[in-house]
């Protein structure tokens, strides 16, 4: 019996090593959007108008909110913002450990202070356009075929199912914007989902709507400088690591185990050859 159980004590040891001190070598990345930096060129946002058909997307700018502007009859006229970056350098196996989506608040209507945005995640495709139109973009311009609208996800093309845009109602997450050259940034658990969806399925990216919380109170309108700004753009932080890399590595403690089981062995197998 000791002889069994001595003879299988090398292959036991030898489990030891190659399994209990197998880890994970993964290290994360941290890709950062920005349209401009380093030539990329895929981040795209816009302005939709609840009063008009118009379109914002080469506005210096995007909005947010509620105006009341007496030229569109006294109604209230909603402004949310679309937003979508190119994320496809990432591979596609990869896992998605944190996100944040940083704006910077270029002006604030009646300068009050911080207003909470929510981010939805949009499910269908739109476009960017290039409109800007009066008044620093804030009632947009007349849109060209493709450009997202109210009405429109791309224009003269196809309709939103839903007017003022397609997009899960629960939302992504939630953040402050507060008064001009103030910085409001979103992280949460559901972007972290979003952008694995994202990553795994490319083709399923159309990016997020960004609505106020307190959408339909007059004068409570916000600009956040967008991507065809010359300064303080917005721009998505990704961090990401490969899938898990098994590899064996060997414990000093691991090693005298071993030393001891051969040790024993040899010292049992001269004393056979003694007899």
């Amino acid at each position: 019996m000791f002889s069994g159980i001595l003879g299988s004590v090398p292959a036991l040891s030898v489990a030891i090593l190659l399994l209990v001190n197998t880890h994970a070598v993964a290290q994360s990345q941290v890709f950062t959007f920005e349209q401009g930096v380093t030539g990329y060129t895929g981040f795209d946002d816009t302005t939709i108008f609840s009063e008009s058909e118009n379109a914002g997307g080469g506005t210096p700018g995007i909005f947010s909110g509620t105006i009341q502007n007496l030229d569109f009859g006294g109604n209230r006229q909603h402004r949310r913002a679309l937003l979508r970056a190119d994320i496809s350098t990432i591979p596609s196996n990869w896992i998605v450990e944190n996100v944040s989506l940083t704006f910077t608040v270029q002006s604030s209507g009646g300068n009050f202070g911080n207003i909470d945005y929510t981010l939805h995640r949009v499910t269908d495709s739109w476009g960017e356009g290039s409109a800007i139109g009066p008044s620093g973009g804030g009632f947009g311009d007349t849109a060209q075929t493709g450009d997202a609208t109210w009405l429109s996800r791309h224009h003269n093309s196809a309709l939103w199912a839903v007017t003022g845009g397609d997009f899960v109602v629960s939302l992504s997450a939630v953040a402050a914007a507060g008064t001009a050259g103030t910085v409001a940034t979103w992280t949460s658990q559901g972007m972290i989902n979003d952008v694995q969806q994202w990553v795994s399925s490319p083709a399923s990216n159309q990016g997020w709507i960004i609505i106020s919380t307190i959408e339909g109170t007059r004068q409570r309108v916000k600009k956040f400088y967008s991507s065809e700004s010359t300064n303080s753009r917005p721009f998505l932080q990704i961090v990401a690591r490969p899938p898990a890399v098994s590899t064996p590595t060997v414990r000093p403690g691991l090693w005298f185990v071993l030393i001891f089981v051969i040790g024993l062995l040899a010292i049992k197998r001269k004393t056979i050859q003694n007899r």
